[in-house]
């Protein structure tokens, strides 16, 4: 979560990494290790994630979890503190019902 906190919109890169299909990742060594010109790619679906697997599996058992990256959006730098998927939902509620309001505002002047 730490890293998810301290991380900004630069910070999530496009890779082919994980699975072998492009998903917006935090850069890591892992994804740079796979952008590097000497690199010969991913492989596709589900290859990728089938030759890499050990790999992973290994990297997840160490004290290097660091390297491996994790599937997020463009939105980490927005991102600050845990939040509940109920409170989110009422937010995203509230933030419609605030729209509406507002719309009838205008269209009633």
């Amino acid at each position: 979560m730490q890293r998810l906190f301290a991380a900004s919109a630069r910070d999530a890169v496009r890779s082919r990494s994980l699975t072998g299909k492009p998903a917006r990742m935090l850069r890591t060594a892992w994804t740079d290790a796979w952008e590097r010109l000497d690199c010969p790619g991913a492989l596709p679906m589900p290859l990728q994630f089938m030759a890499t697997q050990e790999a992973r599996a290994r990297i997840m058992r160490s004290d290097r979890r660091d390297l491996f990256g994790m599937p997020v959006g463009q939105i980490v730098g927005s991102m600050d503190h845990i939040q509940s998927s109920k409170q989110v939902v009422l937010d995203m509620v509230q933030e419609y019902i605030d729209t509406i309001e507002g719309m009838a505002r205008d269209l009633s002047t």
